[in-house]
């Protein structure tokens, strides 16, 4: 359900003195340039979705439990439930940042208010929703990019290792090469067109404050810049180019699902909408809608393991 279609369902009155409070379940859909939460009671009744900042783990676990708890608190005062009411929430979160051992240990070390808090990579809940809980595959394109699947018991995932050495495809390493051409353009290195001409004008309107925002960017801030590339590649031959390349990224990730049996792939994320009509043919072709987003794949997460 998108946010703007949503109708928040306000829960009845608190239960009577003696009576156990019903337990609620939380998806938390914890992204490099978002952090989104929805609550579920036990009926799978929808009561309240809320939103706040980035929560990649890589930046910092503390500042991505934040994240996850103000959006979680957000869903709460949505759904007009009281505002200790995390106590009695079971969520499970996707996150990103949590590939590697070190950043899922240090989440899982985090203190929280939940009742109790499944984690899980961000791909793995994106492809629980997608697919429904079933075999399949998903190539997440948002701040950054990362392709994943479960096929007949096994998991496959390539990419994903940060916007420093990876994440080809997503919003931040096109951005970044937003800010590139800006500086090349700039330093009339390359033609000065409308992607550079807007990309400056966003940085500062020169080198030097762009070199002076890129000291103090993060990948959620690079991943901003992104969407110039679409909005200028009709008429900008740069950002053509960089359009393209993104796609190509992209559809190699798709057929690599495909080469390892995933018979069903759905790309997911910020940039899937924008980048699929560029996806060659045979990655296209292969692509389905999404049965649900992640943030359902992250309910569908806490329910599994719900005793």
């Amino acid at each position: 359900m998108s946010d703007s279609a949503l109708t928040i369902t306000p829960v009845g009155s608190e239960p009577a003195a003696g009576v156990a409070p019903e337990v609620l379940f939380m998806g938390l859909d914890a992204g490099g340039t978002r952090c989104r939460a929805r609550i579920r009671d036990a009926s799978g009744r929808l009561l309240g979705e809320g939103e706040a900042g980035p929560a990649n783990a890589r930046r910092g676990s503390r500042a991505a439990m934040d994240a996850m708890i103000t959006a979680a608190r957000a869903a709460l005062v949505a759904g007009r439930l009281p505002g200790d009411g995390l106590s009695r929430v079971v969520a499970g979160a996707g996150l990103a940042g949590v590939s590697q051992k070190r950043e899922m240990e240090a989440m899982r070390a985090e203190p929280h208010p939940f009742a109790r808090l499944e984690l899980a990579t961000d791909f793995e809940t994106a492809c629980l929703g997608a697919h429904g809980g079933g075999d399949g595959g998903i190539v997440i394109v948002g701040t950054g990019s990362a392709a994943y699947a479960r096929v007949a018991g096994a998991e496959f995932r390539f990419g994903g290792w940060g916007f420093e050495v990876g994440d080809d495809g997503g919003g931040a390493p096109l951005g970044r090469e937003v800010v590139r051409h800006a500086l090349r353009a700039a330093d009339g290195l390359a033609p000065r067109g409308p992607l550079a001409e807007e990309a400056l004008a966003r940085l500062g309107g020169d080198q030097d404050a762009a070199v002076e925002w890129v000291g103090r960017a993060a990948p959620s801030d690079f991943g901003r810049l992104a969407p110039l590339v679409f909005a200028h590649a009709e008429r900008d031959p740069e950002a053509a180019r960089l359009r393209g390349e993104c796609a190509a990224h992209v559809a190699t990730l798709v057929l690599r699902l495909i080469a390892c049996g995933a018979e069903r792939v759905a790309l997911v994320g910020g940039l899937s909408e924008a980048i699929t009509p560029h996806l060659a043919g045979p990655a296209r072709d292969r692509l389905v809608k999404p049965a649900a987003d992640a943030t359902e794949g992250a309910l569908m997460l806490v329910r599994k393991s719900a005793p």
